[in-house]
């Protein structure tokens, strides 16, 4: 055997073999030929996550029952483990068995995901197989940001020393280390003080990066409750005397009657004047279209426009990059590089015809907007692949693939598109000596807008059409005064996607720190966790029955509010720590050593002992001895519209039902022997259909997978369609 190569999931293992050439498919792996790669080719796959970090338990029994005299727990050596599920386990043994073969003239391809947690899905793998080492078997990196056939190809042709990326390994590691210290010990102590002071209060499970995300929500959510609103007045003059009718504005808000009656008196303004236009300005603007699409990007959109959660946004993309369809989807860029300008500019007629789009081509050369291949470090933005598919092919996928794919299609077009063109008019008007403004707005061409809707309620504003009269320098003209009573509005609650999408809550956290250094560095690293572990942060939080929704609208639970009361005088109540950490990551990406991984890990041990004193202390000081019975609101009754609660049985499953008492509206928390997550419950309600749920249970004990769905306001089985 020349070439192992290490995919990590087998879908990406059989586009490697497809690309490559004549392979078979054995047991565990693909064996076969190509004219890229010469020699004997073997291309196996991980299934995930095949070694993971061991538990707290399987280092020693007596942590199976949680006790504070056992924290904190840091053990000098961190262990791993092979995951116990048979077929996983197994997979790991056919990998095993394979590496058994390798010798000095072989080379093993790493060829898990291009990123950080692909690097250490494979690393850990092989950290674990020590033939892979003893074999002296060169160690090469695949780096490809598609699965599309031809670019695979072309990645094959250009294999990495795996030296190049092992410092995102060292980082990842690094990362999984320290949340896991984190996480097992500071959950431990918060949960069982917690429960000294609540009866009944559950798991409080805490983290580096889901609690600083909670109190996003919490304190936005404070920020509503306290919200006064604020009366103001703002002043300005109605031309009536032309058509259409003209108002001219002040900039000035004025928070009392007797503000605006002072300023009024001192500049003699009164309800009719005569104004003197002073300028009137005409320019040609031009609007580019969006940048395109980082995962954060689409995620935001598809929120907005379909109510998709940041994970199946992500599940969707991904689902079309293993179609060959997208490019990698855990990008964080929004430039592509001249290769694949080419290529996409290539197939612009083929994409408008596949979709219907009439698309009206303007700018072939490359933009600076769009492409810049000094900016692209990993990944570039989410692209469609040269791979387009057929009608037929296209017309198979899921509606929100469909959905997806058109919208990072027309996005990416829209790049090669005429810019949106208006001409505005600015009109000053003097009454008396104070200056009243007027704008006008009217489109040349649409441009890209042809094709996309805007999202944005605040853009849609600014793009409406505001035809004025004409007007000249000096003209004088007769004016009314208008006085208009407004109020402040309270700040909007935050959805999925202005928490994890792009320009989200998550990622522009920085501007919170008052510290310049670790400021830049969050700055640098684009907030709290990354473009991929976004999704399942937000799902954790609201599996974990902190956060639900109100409509559409992120709220904190009662569970929530009592954690973040519990720890409002913690570090994990900020951005804080994540900050700190990056900053030394980055260090450990940078210096590439062990010895600057093992300098970062020694300091959040002593982090975890320190802030043992604190977390107590807060919540000795914060939290009252009481029960736990709050109704955990999830979601909105489809026959009544009130609050649809969760309530425990006296055997302690869940069920959920209509907050109104005369309403037998109601939905059963364990179906078929399967708990129902609480973000399923919520899919039913808002979506009417769960994603699948596997791991049902018939009456005979035979397991089944199966959509829940909710007709006639009754919970009934939809089973996947058998391709």
């Amino acid at each position: 055997m020349k070439y192992l190569i290490l995919a990590e999931k087998p879908s990406q293992a059989s586009s490697y073999a497809k690309a490559l050439g004549d392979f078979k498919k054995q047991k565990g792996y693909f064996k076969g030929q190509s004219n890229i790669l010469k020699g004997e080719i073997v291309i196996t796959w991980c299934i995930g996550h095949l070694v993971q970090l061991a538990e707290m338990a399987e280092y020693d029994d007596k942590y199976k029952n949680w006790q504070k005299e056992d924290l904190p727990f840091i053990p000098e050596e961190i262990k791993y483990k092979i995951s116990k599920i048979d077929s996983i386990r197994s997979q790991f043994n056919n990998i095993k068995n394979l590496c058994d073969q390798l010798n000095d003239e072989s080379v093993f391809v790493i060829a898990t995901d291009p990123d950080r947690e692909g690097e250490a899905i494979a690393r850990y793998v092989i950290n674990q197989i020590p033939q892979v080492q003893k074999s002296h078997a060169e160690l090469k990196r695949l780096w490809a940001n598609t699965l599309e056939a031809e670019g695979l190809r072309d990645a094959f042709q250009k294999l990495r020393p795996a030296t190049e990326t092992y410092p995102y390994y060292l980082e990842a590691q690094a990362r999984g280390i320290a949340d896991w210290i984190v996480g097992i010990n500071l959950t431990r102590l918060t949960t069982l003080t917690m429960q000294s002071k609540i009866r009944n209060i559950g798991l409080m499970s805490v983290g580096r990066v889901q609690t600083p995300t909670l109190f996003m929500v919490y304190n936005r959510n404070k920020d509503i409750e306290n919200f006064k609103p604020q009366v103001f007045y703002t002043l300005s003059y109605k031309d009536k005397s032309k058509t259409p009718e003209c108002i001219f504005k002040n900039k000035n808000k004025y928070l009392s009657k007797e503000e605006y009656e002072a300023f009024l008196s001192e500049h003699n303004l009164k309800p009719e004047m005569k104004g003197t236009v002073k300028s009137v300005e005409e320019n040609e603007k031009k609007t580019k279209a969006p940048k395109l699409f980082k995962l954060g990007g689409i995620q935001k959109v598809a929120n907005k426009k379909w109510n998709y959660s940041l994970s199946e946004t992500l599940d969707i993309v991904q689902a079309l990059y293993d179609k060959g369809f997208l490019s990698y989807p855990r990008t964080d860029s929004t430039y592509i590089t001249q290769s694949e300008f080419d290529y996409l500019k290539d197939h612009i007629e083929t994409y408008s015809d596949l979709l219907d789009l009439n698309f009206e081509t303007k700018h072939l050369e490359p933009r600076k907007e769009y492409v810049n291949g000094d900016k692209v470090l990993e990944h570039y933005a989410i692209v469609p692949t040269k791979s387009v598919p057929a009608k037929e092919d296209y017309q198979k996928l899921s509606e929100k693939e469909k959905n997806i794919y058109k919208e990072v299609v027309t996005r990416t077009l829209c790049m090669f598109a005429e810019d949106y063109t208006y001409n505005q008019t600015v009109v000053n008007v003097e009454v008396s000596d104070v200056l009243f403004t007027v704008k006008g707005k009217e489109t040349v061409d649409l441009g890209w807008k042809k094709y996309i809707i805007d999202q944005d309620e605040k853009s849609n504003e600014k793009d409406k059409e505001i035809e004025l009269p004409k007007y000249t320098v000096n003209e004088v003209i007769d004016l009314t005064l208008k006085i208009d009573e407004g109020k402040t509005k309270p700040p909007a609650f935050l959805t999925e996607g202005t928490l994890g999408g792009d320009g989200g809550l998550m990622e522009t956290c920085a501007k919170e720190l008052s510290d310049e250094t670790y400021k830049d560095d969050l700055k640098e690293a684009s907030g709290i966790g990354t473009p991929a572990t976004r999704a399942s942060i937000v799902k954790g939080l609201i599996d974990k029955e902190y956060l639900t929704f109100k409509k559409k609208n992120l709220v904190v639970t009662e569970k929530g509010k009592i954690l973040c009361e519990a720890l409002s005088d913690t570090k994990l109540s900020s951005p804080l720590l994540t900050a700190e950490w990056e900053h030394e990551l980055k260090t450990i990406s940078e210096k590439g050593t062990i010895e600057a991984q093992q300098h970062f890990i020694e300091n959040i041990k002593g982090y975890v002992i320190e802030q043992f004193q604190e977390i107590e202390a807060s919540i000795n000081s914060k939290v009252k001895q009481a029960d736990f019975s709050a109704s955990e609101i999830v979601g909105e009754c489809p026959v009544c519209k009130s609050n649809v609660v969760k309530k425990m049985s006296k055997k302690k499953q869940p069920f959920y039902v209509c907050e109104k008492e005369d309403c037998e509206f109601i939905l059963f928390g364990v179906v078929a022997d399967k708990t129902i997550s609480a973000s399923d419950i919520k899919a039913l309600l808002t979506k009417g259909k769960t994603k699948l749920i596997k791991g049902f249970k018939s009456k005979k004990g035979t397991k089944f997978d199966a959509y829940l769905k909710l007709e006639d306001n009754k919970v009934g089985f939809e089973f996947a369609k058998k391709k």
